[in-house]
């Protein structure tokens, strides 16, 4: 019975931590358009993208199959790979603050560039720690580290920048953000202390199993390339045709829909995720359709439920942040708030797909949908505006949700193996 309640303590820290991160993300955005303006919500928008893409870039998809394989591997098998992926990553982001910090020095541009350069490096090592803790089922400790990834540099910068006008500028809030994500880093050192990564790092350094590892994982970079650009283009779609202003109060309204799903996100499928892992290798594909059905009907409820609270609770704060330009659009910003919730069940469609090993249909629906949405939001937004922004998020999320869905529940169990890689 204690044993019981040490989990349920352990879970309501979890939500409360998460639900932290997603509070501290939707009341910057909130800050921003309330102390900075709606043009600097903008240029923090596309950063923001910019720290979620690059990863991707970067990581060429080697992290997935070592994060799928972490939940099965030995411990010196874990720590091999992840010696070898991450000295590879650290690599390539020491050569980009190289060229960054010799074109800041030669153009005498904003050194705001190299802050962001440095918040990608760390956000790409937090985000690779917390999904290897999530694998692991440490979920405790892969929460805490995002909570000061996600939160605790907010809750700091925050009330220091109301009180001290100073503070009220991008480059002030993406030190605060660097510095949240060392202090994360360094707290995963200190947990992962008992590892035997001394051991690990003894060994010969062998540069095959990068290259082995890049060629293998190449499928699955495909399909991560697809899956952020359909995240994460329509932002940089409405600035071209927009401008940097009206894609401020996309972003926000983005914000806004996205925080009740980062946090399911981060709740739900970081157990999710492991489970169906587990679900599929012990009972196969039938196993897993199960529980995917199972967990598809959970997500769903959460999904909407939590999407129409915090639109009301973003409708109710509108008047403080005293920008009547966001309250003329409140028909686009509930659009796009139901447009987020359909993604998200489209992308709990790719989640099961991945955990079944369907690599390849994963990346064919991750591909096809970044190209609906390239074509719907080039056709609407001209027309429509940001509600051309919403309709196109919410036609692509449901042919896309619809497809993967039929993938998952609607072939016969005999034709599962068909798109199975690297089982």
């Amino acid at each position: 019975m204690f044993t019981s309640f040490n989990r349920y303590l352990a879970d309501l820290i979890v939500i409360a931590m998460r639900a932290s991160v997603m509070g501290c993300k939707f009341g910057l955005a909130l800050f921003i358009a309330r102390y900075l303006d709606l043009s600097s919500l903008g240029l923090y928008g596309l950063a923001a993208g910019a720290i979620a893409a690059v990863p991707i870039v970067v990581n060429l998809g080697m992290n997935h199959l070592l994060m799928r394989d972490a939940v099965t591997a030995s411990a010196a098998e874990m720590i091999d790979g992840m010696r070898h992926y991450w000295s590879f990553v650290v690599s390539v982001y020491v050569v980009l603050l190289s060229i960054v910090t010799l074109i800041t020095i030669a153009f005498g541009t904003s050194t705001l560039w190299i802050l962001i350069v440095a918040v990608i490096m760390f956000e790409h090592v937090g985000n690779d720690i917390f999904y290897l803790l999530s694998s692991l089922q440490q979920h405790l400790s892969a929460n805490a580290i995002g909570f000061l990834r996600g939160a605790a540099w907010i809750l700091a910068y925050v009330p220091l920048a109301i009180w001290d006008s100073n503070l009220r500028a991008l480059p002030y809030l993406f030190g605060f953000w660097l510095a949240g994500s060392i202090v994360s880093v360094a707290l995963f050192v200190f947990l992962s202390w008992s590892w035997p990564w001394r051991a690990c790092f003894s060994l010969p350094f062998r540069p095959l199993l990068i290259t082995q590892a890049i060629r293998k994982s190449f499928l699955m970079l495909v399909s991560d390339l697809g899956f952020i650009a359909s995240q994460y283009i329509d932002r940089y779609l409405i600035t071209l045709f927009l401008g940097l202003r009206v894609a401020g109060i996309y972003f926000l309204f983005w914000t806004v829909g996205s925080s009740a799903t980062t946090f399911l996100a981060l709740v739900l499928q970081q157990k999710q995720r492991p489970l169906l892992i587990s679900a599929y290798r012990s009972g196969g594909a039938s196993a897993h359709c199960q529980l995917a059905r199972r967990f598809m009907q959970t997500t769903a409820l959460a999904t909407a439920t939590l999407s129409i609270a915090v639109g009301l609770a973003f409708q109710a704060l509108l008047p403080w942040l005293g920008q009547p330009a966001l309250a003329a659009q409140s028909s686009a910003f509930w659009l796009i708030v139901a447009a987020l919730a359909v993604r998200y069940m489209a992308d709990f469609g790719a989640l099961s797909l991945f955990t079944a090993h369907r690599d390849r249909l994963t990346t064919v629906t991750n591909v096809a949908s970044v190209c609906v949405l390239v074509l719907a939001q080039l056709a609407l937004l001209p027309l429509a505006g940001l509600h051309g922004a919403g309709g196109a998020i919410l036609l692509t999320s449901l042919i896309i949700a619809l497809w993967r869905y039929w993938l998952l529940f609607g072939f016969s169990l005999k034709n599962v193996e068909s798109g199975r890689v690297g089982a």
